[in-house]
This record gives C-alpha cells, sequence and structure tokens, in this order.
C-alpha cells in the first residue's frame, strides 16, 4: 500500500478508534481498504486513475456490492511528500467527519499543515468543507483551488469564490450543453445553503448568486432553486455594489496582481 493511503487509514483509525482494519487488497492500480467496528463496515478505496479517495459504508460481513458510496475526495499526489501526507490527513479527516461526525482534533498553526479543513476557526470550517466539495461539481475549479491553497497556506472561502466560482458558473449558465451540469451544481447550492453556517450561506447568496446577471439568467437559476434559497437570493439582491465579507482575510488581504493575472489565466 502506498504512503498516502496508509496515511489515510492510519488517521481514520486514530479518529474512530472502535475501528480496526479488517482486510486490505490491490486490485490493479486501486488500494482498498475495510474498516470495521463490529458494528458497520467503512471502505475506503483510492483510485489514481480519476484521482479520487472514495468512501462506501456496508453492513458486517456485506457484500461487495452492497456498499453504499458516501463521499468522494479529489486527491492527486504533487510529489511533496510532507504536503502530500498532510492533504492525505484531510481526506482521512473529512471522512471521518461524513462517517462519524466531527472529529475532535486540536487546531494546527496553519504554517505546518497547508490543506487542512481543521486550519481555521471553528466558524469558518463549514465554509472551508463547502469550497473544498464544489470541484466535485465543477471540476475546472480543481487546479484553481490546489494553486489557492499553496498561495495562501490555507483555504480562503469567500476569495477563492469571488476569484474562480463565480467566472466558473459564469461559463457554465453561457453553455446550453451544460445543463444537466447546471441542474447538479444548484442542487449542490441548494442542499449546502440548508445544512450550512452563516458563512456558507452568505457565500451562496452575496458571492455566487449575485454574480449571476440577466433577466433569462436569473429565471432559469431560480427555477432550480429550493424555496428557502429562492427566497434568502431575493432579499440578498439588495446588497449587489455593497463590499460583504463573511470571513476575515488578515495578513492574506491582499493578493499581488501577478498572482490574480496567473489565476485567472489557469481558468
Amino acid at each position: 500500500m502506498s504512503l498516502y493511503f496508509n496515511s489515510v487509514i492510519s488517521r481514520f483509525i486514530e479518529n474512530n478508534n472502535d475501528f480496526s482494519v479488517a482486510s486490505t487488497e490491490t486490485k490493479g492500480d486501486q488500494e482498498i481498504a475495510v474498516l470495521t467496528n463490529s458494528k458497520t463496515n467503512a471502505k475506503i478505496v483510492y483510485s489514481p486513475d480519476v484521482k479520487r479517495f472514495f468512501l462506501f459504508r456496508g453492513e458486517i460481513n456485506c457484500a461487495d456490492g452492497e456498499y453504499s458510496e458516501l463521499q468522494s475526495y479529489y486527491y492527486e499526489p504533487t510529489g511533496d511528500d510532507a504536503a502530500d501526507t498532510r492533504e492525505a490527513f484531510s481526506v482521512a479527516n473529512e471522512f471521518s467527519e461524513t462517517f462519524c461526525g466531527p472529529v475532535a482534533t486540536d487546531i494546527i498553526p496553519t504554517a505546518s499543515r497547508k490543506l487542512s479543513k481543521k486550519d481555521r476557526d471553528s466558524d469558518e470550517s463549514s465554509a472551508v468543507y463547502f469550497v473544498n466539495r464544489i470541484p466535485g461539481v465543477l471540476p475546472e475549479c480543481r487546479e484553481p483551488l490546489l494553486m489557492h491553497k499553496e498561495y495562501f497556506d490555507m483555504l480562503l472561502p469567500n476569495k477563492f469564490c469571488e476569484e474562480v466560482v463565480v467566472s466558473a458558473v459564469a461559463r457554465l449558465l453561457s453553455d446550453k450543453s451544460r445543463k444537466s451540469q447546471a441542474e447538479q451544481f444548484f442542487a449542490f447550492l441548494n442542499k449546502m445553503y440548508d445544512s450550512g453556517d452563516m458563512d456558507v450561506k452568505s457565500i451562496i447568496t452575496m458571492t455566487i448568486l449575485n454574480s449571476i446577471t440577466g433577466q433569462e439568467r436569473i429565471e432559469y437559476v431560480e427555477s432550480l432553486l429550493s424555496d428557502s434559497l429562492r427566497k434568502s437570493w431575493k432579499s440578498a439582491r439588495k446588497f449587489i455594489g455593497k463590499e460583504v465579507k463573511p470571513e476575515k482575510e488578515s495578513k492574506y488581504k491582499q493578493i499581488s496582481d501577478e498572482y490574480r493575472s496567473q489565476l485567472m489565466q489557469k481558468l
């Protein structure tokens, strides 16, 4: 098993110490581990061909085809063993939260962990969780997200959405052949708005939805939104043109013109 796969498994067990490894195997390039706590099974799969970790849940002694997929996480090693291991720990932390609920861990200084969901204060963690899942429905945001994290040594959710997601959504709505993907994306926003904290709600309405212009586009997007999100967006439009910051950027507030240019060229 690879170093990164083993890091995911060991951190998952560290987070949920009632679990232990029931089996491991390799199928082609795939690495697979089944973990159990004698009540339920968690299956973790790494598929390098699609650059993803997958999390599944199953009953004790269930057949391979009886597992239900719970989550996937984009993962591509960079060649930096330390950074890649930190990202593997982030995979395990998110899988642990999905499978067993929030993980109780100490906050680690941002200088020591570049890509961890737990780097931020608790009032911002849900926004980090939200943004980390955007590439799952807008794949063009994957590479910019990695660039953003590398540049800031952390994830600034609202800044990333302003600089990357807004442009990606505009292109999505301009391409009529991507109707199915648009429906998937706005269904994702509905779900995250209902479960997210105030930062998430603000980013979705004030930053992402308020970037959408044109009566035809607005009406189309409204048709894809839940009643609660549609109502909130109508209220949020009153703030168009006003500065709203759902997060503090501290010393990272200023971004260089050179970086902004490089980031946008990658889109």
